[in-house]
This record gives C-alpha cells, sequence and structure tokens, in this order.
C-alpha cells in the first residue's frame, strides 16, 4: 500500500480536475460531477488526488456507468461497497471517482464539507495541521488516517446542521 503523503496545494489541480470531467460527461451527459476532496479547495494542503463525485439519479446509472468509465482506465473497487453500499468507487493513478444518488447523504455531506472550507480559510490551516500530523503517524496505514480525520469532519458537518442557513444540495 502507497505510504500517506501530504502535498502542498497545487494551482494544477482544478485544470486536471476539470479534463477529467469533460471525458466522465462525454459518457453520461446527465450526470452532475463536483470536485471534492481537499484538492478542491483553493489553499489547501491534499493527498494529490484528485476526487471526483458523480451524481446520478438512480444508482442503476452508476453500474451501467461502471463499464464505461473502465474505458477511460478506472478499476472499479467493488469490495468497498462493503462499508458504503450505496457509492460505486473507481480509481486510476490520480484519480478516486465516488458515483452515488445526488441528493442523497453522501453527496450532500461531501459537498457541504467542500464548500464550508472553501468560505473558511482558517479551518482549511487546522485542517492541514491534522493531517501532516496524521500523515507522519499513520505513514503506512490510509485506512487508520483517513479513520482519524473522521472526528474533524464529523465535527463541522455537526456543527453546520445545527445552523439555520446551512445548505444541503
Amino acid at each position: 500500500m502507497d505510504q500517506v503523503a501530504i502535498a502542498e496545494y497545487d494551482s494544477k489541480w482544478p485544470k486536471m480536475f476539470e479534463d477529467e470531467k469533460r471525458k466522465i460527461k462525454s459518457l453520461n451527459e446527465k450526470v452532475s460531477i463536483e470536485h471534492i476532496g481537499s484538492t478542491s479547495v483553493e489553499g489547501a494542503c491534499a493527498k494529490p488526488i484528485i476526487d471526483i463525485l458523480v451524481g446520478v439519479e438512480k444508482l442503476g446509472i452508476a453500474n451501467e456507468l461502471v463499464e464505461k468509465l473502465k474505458a477511460l482506465g478506472y478499476e472499479y473497487i467493488a469490495k468497498f461497497e462493503e462499508e458504503i453500499p450505496d457509492r460505486r468507487y473507481l480509481q486510476k493513478k490520480g484519480f478516486h471517482i465516488h458515483t452515488v444518488e445526488k441528493g442523497g447523504e453522501f453527496w450532500n455531506s461531501h459537498i457541504l464539507f467542500r464548500d464550508f472550507l472553501r468560505e473558511h480559510p482558517f479551518s482549511v490551516q487546522a485542517y492541514c495541521v491534522l493531517k501532516r500530523n496524521l500523515a507522519t503517524r499513520y505513514k503506512n496505514d490510509r485506512n487508520a488516517y483517513t479513520d482519524a480525520k473522521g472526528e474533524f469532519i464529523r465535527g463541522i458537518l455537526e456543527g453546520l446542521k445545527n445552523l439555520p442557513d446551512a445548505k444541503l444540495i
């Protein structure tokens, strides 16, 4: 398994996302595609992997899309459905795709967290400090690294749920 490595923000990440978005959109014009994760937040440190959220009307469309995404070089990882049954996960070097129903819990929480970070630079700095510390502690264990970040993310999301103007897209 690869080591956890955190990179400083790279201004190329948004273009990399846009280029990949065009390819995915060419497979199905009806899907919604969003850049999520730390690479989608200007100034944020991140694992240098572009996380792409693909929203579909029904999960059956995601199943159809998997085969088409394989033609773009993606590998479908079915075992991750044991943890998150309503997500189809694919990856290739530098990119992860999370295909879910648009408007569902996974979609909403990832968009809400991304938008919060985009609007709160101090929280971005705090998140980067946390991620660097966790990457050092769990450099050979991606799962432990990801789990350890969860408390910070859940804290933000729980706080946002209590705000009257929180947007759930």
